[in-house]
């Protein structure tokens, strides 16, 4: 009897106890989402730009309370910048961390890989930065875009090529990636329309840090326009080493580049490079975009937010509307995966980069880029609106020579 009543009070005691674990376990509930980007390695401050947007959106929800008393809890799924590694990191987010969706993504060549992974597991992927269009040309039906493809980004720098520079000779320095490839044969297709020559197409990789070959060879050839598309490292020394062998042009490129990092390791030395951009401090005249430009700037001691952190920001809101929109999470993590992947079809949202809604195929198509310029501007490198003209907040201007600037 005795050894009974102790059997029994230690079963009271284990049930008790029982109990209150799983009731700390609700109450520590949290609504998992992860996170793909390039954490360490050649790109990682943009990664970094990216998360601060993100963190910014969380840390103001969860102040609030979270959704469903649930906590937003970021997991981050580093890809080193490698197809690879971000595979492998994706995997282990859809498996062992058994997030509800996966957001963020940077190079193209990785999401490319990460995006089958997630389609193939029927985990919903929203893609914040990488442009290339085979990430949602596809028919995949988990795999969503906030940012404007390659296409889209450069439909307006298109168009002022065509109609205001129309250069007799171009040539191409590109990130060997599909990345830089895909805006390679873009700008191909609208300068054989415009009629102008290509002189020559260079190529480097990521992380090479020695330009100087393929900058003497454009100085050789003298082309009007020179297109260089790559990550912030890699088009910062190339605007250097340009400046170090006395090479004049106009560089254009895709713009994601201009980062804060961008301008503190090259300053003026950028001065007269194009590309195109929906960084979040050229549109204050939009209240959503001026808020959150204040916001980041009061949050991370007086930081300036960049394209990428803007991209990141409304990236994680899309997701976080999308999973609020689909209902608390039921446990089952099938259905509460593809409740939220239906609810992100439907989205609706107006955020620093504008409306955001996406087509059938899961790209947006109500984001706008424009065409922007580094000027000087009092002593300081700062980028412009330059085209379309009922946008645009300063002329564009000719390329100078060195010693004149």
């Amino acid at each position: 009897m005795r050894l009974r009543g102790i059997l029994g009070a230690v079963l009271l005691v284990l049930c008790a106890g029982a109990f209150l674990v799983g009731g700390e376990a609700r109450g520590d509930e949290t609504i998992n989402i992860g996170i793909m980007g390039p954490f360490t390695g050649p790109t990682a401050f943009n990664g970094e730009e990216m998360k601060k947007g993100m963190m910014l959106a969380v840390d103001e929800v969860n102040e609030k309370g979270g959704i469903f008393g649930m906590k937003i809890n970021l997991i981050y799924g580093d890809s080193e910048s490698k197809p690879d590694k971000g595979v492998a990191a994706v995997k282990k987010l859809i498996t062992k961390d058994q997030v509800l969706v996966v957001g963020g993504g940077y190079h193209s060549s990785v999401t490319i890989a990460t995006s089958e992974v997630c389609e193939r597991e029927k985990t919903p992927n929203v893609v914040a930065i990488a442009i290339a269009p085979l990430i949602t040309n596809r028919g995949f039906t988990y795999v969503f875009r906030t940012s404007p493809n390659s296409p889209q980004f450069l439909e307006g720098l298109n168009a002022w090529l065509e109609n205001v520079k129309k250069p007799k000779t171009v040539a191409f320095l590109m990130e060997n990636s599909d990345y830089g490839r895909d805006g390679e044969k873009i700008w191909s297709e609208t300068v054989k329309k415009i009629g102008s020559n290509e002189l020559t197409h260079l190529y480097y990789q990521i992380g090479d840090t020695d330009f100087t070959t393929q900058i003497s060879k454009l100085k050789e050839l003298k082309p009007e326009v020179s297109f260089s598309i790559g990550s912030t490292t890699e088009q910062a020394l190339i605007q250097k080493q340009a400046k170090e062998l006395n090479y004049v042009t106009q560089w254009i490129g895709v713009g994601g580049h201009f980062t804060e990092a961008f301008f503190n390791m090259v300053g003026l030395d950028a001065q007269y490079a194009m590309g195109v951009s929906l960084e979040p401090t050229l549109n204050m005249k939009d209240p959503i975009a001026a808020d959150f430009v204040n916001r980041y700037a009061a949050k991370y001691n007086g930081a300036r937010a960049g394209i990428f952190s803007g991209q990141g920001y409304d990236n994680i809101l899309v997701i976080i509307d999308a999973v609020k929109r689909a209902g608390k999470p039921t446990g089952n993590l099938q259905q509460d995966r593809d409740n939220i992947r239906e609810a992100l079809a439907k989205t609706s949202m107006t955020l620093t980069q504008g409306k955001i809604e996406f087509d059938k195929t899961g790209q947006v198509f109500t984001v706008l880029p424009y065409v922007v310029q580094v000027q000087n501007v009092q002593g300081k490198a700062q980028l412009v609106i330059v085209y379309p003209p009922e946008r645009a907040t300063s002329p564009y201007q000719e390329p100078k020579p060195w010693d004149k600037r």
